[in-house]
């Protein structure tokens, strides 16, 4: 944003600028502070808390309603239920009735009153231990949706749960705990930084301001008279794929297909070492017929090997993601299945082939997760692997535009959306297994000649309508308004260093700065003589979370570490370490007691650990405004001092600064990848493919690194041999 940034945004606004100016004065006199902060569990109430939570909507409005989901929150009506259980607490002999409030948010206030309106947009009810739990900022609000305590109706789910998320997040403005610090370190920082840090390129957050900037004309267009205008997707698309060629790529784009191509390897070899890797890929290979390549198990049709390969990548949350979107763990086993199907009995795929067909795959990607992200479809939620799987595999195929066309209308005639609750059980890796398995089917079929319906991706009933809440069809058209058959093919990629994260850690993309954070602060811990793997040493940790975090973070464990005894509980079989890959003090808590976050913290025996138990009910953590987009903050207190503290992944520019990262992606790729502000990365996909596929003799991991490195002129298949 240029002359209308997002600092002065929020700093013209003044409530919360009000609250960080009260939070810098809270820090100076918090030591001095003799009353607390929370409020106390017998002063807690439902109706207390809708109360508090209108009064910081006064201050926190004006920024919503800018945001790009201020559009499922501002100007609607919400009939909220508390229900009761079944009790007589007047004694007259009649179960106590449901209490109810209408609740109206507006840009300039809240408004709740007793009762219900017969008109309001949507209805939540809740008991109301959760009410208060949300209100209060004991756990995100996904967690009773997630939880199966309440039942959002289909149509209101995104204003719900991201009605839910910022009555978690306003809970801690000021954080309701007994420690007043940790409300004015959150303060003292957001008003230090001037607000939320910006990063060139990152998410646009204040979508509403930026379309008014970039298209005054037609903005105020569509709203005075709507739009019907959509762009031609599906074909923009497949003539521009069909038409790309290797001697169009960047070099920055070849070098990145290359790092993504040895990220995914080394998390297939990686995935195939866990109990629910092994599971999927005996059974794919038993049940399947074939001669594509299941990395380390052995051969299956195309399409299953694509999906048991991508189950591989998938079963950690160890790969990638480019701009606002997870990747690589579709996009590469599409692309090694399709490059062996149309290799058997043909002329090989070469190498240069290959690479074109993953950056293709990725620029898909990352151009149609900018209007397809909406408040319940974002992240490892994004449904976009059944646009660009298609298109890689038919790509290898050498599809022509309308057989392309074809590929990705018969892969999203039934569109996939993933199911969150899944997420706790070992059938989560088929987020990204069974849309990449229909993508390569669907490229197949095409091929020989079955036909699909050649606008499913922009059509109203269509695909992008079907698994998102797409806001207007004139969005789309920064998907495809830049691409070109000839000559450069793009005016900017979005494939590029800027937007392309390979993650460091196998959890929630969002906790990987918080992770580091905290390796952070064990190292300072261990240079000022403090043992970090003995709990007894540590009093608090206090972590300052990005909004993405603080959304998962406690969604599966409401901050309980009675999900340690779920998963371990073998008769629990649907509660599985990949539940704790969304917890945020568990994968903190490893991090600091093993000096490392990989799979071996993911292995039972460190999940049981007992000193995991000792740090749990230390943790205090709350999302924090000012770290940004991905950032994160973590403190440790010991019995002998500190805090000890890291921020990550946090430009703290002055204000009236420029941004000093290029990206948001850049924001913890330099952090948590690499040496900070200098820009040189340390952790590269060579020295991850080293760690995920260290059960790989070392001679066989240098040989798959130089064949990748030295890839053009050579068969595909001939890497795959080494595997």
């Amino acid at each position: 944003m240029s002359g209308f940034d997002r600092r002065s945004v929020l700093q013209g606004l003044g409530g919360l600028g009000s609250l960080a100016l009260l939070g810098k004065h809270a820090v100076e006199e918090a030591d001095a502070a003799s009353t607390a902060t929370a409020v106390s569990e017998e002063a807690r109430s439902v109706e207390a808390g809708l109360e508090l939570f209108a009064t910081k909507w006064a201050a926190g409005g004006p920024v919503i309603t800018a945001t790009r989901f201020g559009r499922f929150l501002v100007n609607q009506t919400y009939n909220l239920h508390v229900v009761q259980p079944e009790t007589d607490d007047d004694a007259d002999g009649q179960a106590d009735p449901s209490r109810s409030y209408t609740m109206t948010l507006a840009t300039g206030g809240a408004e709740v009153t007793p009762g219900t309106d017969p008109t309001a947009h949507a209805e939540l009810a809740m008991d109301e231990a959760d009410w208060e739990a949300t209100l209060y900022g004991d756990f995100t609000g996904l967690a009773p949706i997630l939880g199966g305590r309440t039942y959002p109706n289909k149509d209101d789910a995104n204003t719900l749960v991201g009605l839910v998320l910022v009555m978690y997040v306003l809970a801690h403005v000021p954080h309701p705990d007994e420690d007043p610090r940790f409300t004015a370190e959150t303060l003292e920082g957001f008003f230090q930084r001037g607000g939320v840090p910006e990063c060139e390129g990152e998410p646009s957050s204040f979508a509403t301001v930026e379309r008014a900037q970039g298209d005054p004309a037609g903005e105020v267009r569509e709203r005075a008279f709507g739009t019907n205008d959509a762009p031609d997707l599906t074909r923009e698309f497949a003539e521009w794929v069909e038409a790309l060629s290797y001697d169009q790529l960047g070099d920055e784009q070849v070098a990145l297909a290359k790092e993504q191509l040895k990220n995914l390897l080394g998390c297939m070899v990686a995935g195939g070492a866990t109990a629910p890797g092994r599971t999927f890929c005996e059974s794919t290979v038993g049940f399947s017929d074939g001669d594509a390549t299941v990395v380390g198990f052995g051969d299956a049709s195309p399409h299953e090997a694509a999906m048991a390969n991508s189950y591989l990548c998938q079963v950690l949350e160890w790969e990638d993601f480019t701009n606002l979107a997870h990747s690589g763990a579709a996009i590469i086993p599409a692309a090694l299945a399709a490059a062996e199907a149309a290799s058997d009995g043909g002329q090989p795929v070469t190498g240069e082939e290959l690479l074109t067909a993953i950056v293709a795959g990725n620029e898909v990607l990352a151009r149609t997760s900018q209007f397809m992200t909406d408040l319940t479809n974002t992240g490892q939620a994004l449904p976009l692997h059944q646009v660009q799987t298609p298109l890689v595999a038919g790509k290898l195929l050498e599809l022509g535009a309308g057989e392309l066309q074809d590929a990705v209308g018969i892969a999203a005639t039934q569109p996939q959306l993933t199911s969150i609750p899944a997420w706790t059980a070992e059938g989560k890796g088929m987020v990204t297994a069974d849309p990449t398995g229909a993508g390569v089917r669907a490229a197949l079929l095409a091929r020989d000649g079955l036909s699909g319906r050649r606008d499913l991706l922009e059509s109203p009933l269509g695909y992008c309508y079907r698994v998102s809440d797409v806001r207007s069809p004139r969005d789309m058209w920064a998907a495809v308004d830049d691409l070109a058959t000839e000559g450069s093919p793009v005016d900017e990629w979005g494939f590029r260093r800027e937007q392309y994260f390979n993650k460091r850690y196998p959890c929630d993309g969002f906790t990987t700065t918080a992770v580091q954070a905290m390796l952070n602060v064990r190292e300072q811990l261990r240079e000022a003589g403090v043992d970090p793997t003995d709990p007894s040493n540590v009093e608090s940790i206090r972590v300052h979370m990005n909004l993405p975090m603080a959304s998962t973070a406690t969604m599966f464990n409401e901050a309980d570490d009675a999900v340690l005894d779920r998963v371990l509980d073998e008769d629990q079989p649907d509660w599985t370490y990949i539940a704790l890959l969304f917890g945020g003090r568990y994968p903190l808590a490893a991090a600091l007691l093993h000096g490392e976050l990989t799979d071996r913290q993911y292995e039972r025996s460190a999940i049981a650990d007992p000193r995991v138990r000792e740090l749990w009910p230390r943790f205090d953590e709350a999302p924090d405004l000012g770290v940004g987009v991905l950032g994160a903050q973590v403190s440790v207190t010991t019995s002998d001092g500190g805090p000890f503290r890291s921020a990550v992944g946090i430009d703290d520019t002055a204000v009236g600064g420029g941004a000093t990262y290029e990206s948001y992606v850049q924001c913890i790729r330099r952090d948590v990848n690499g040496r900070g502000r200098d820009d040189i990365e340390t952790y590269t996909a060579d020295s991850k493919f080293r760690q995920t596929a260290r059960r790989l003799p070392e001679g066989k991991r240098e040989a798959v690194l130089n064949r990748i490195d030295r890839l053009e002129g050579r068969p595909v298949t001939s890497l795959l041999a080494l595997l």
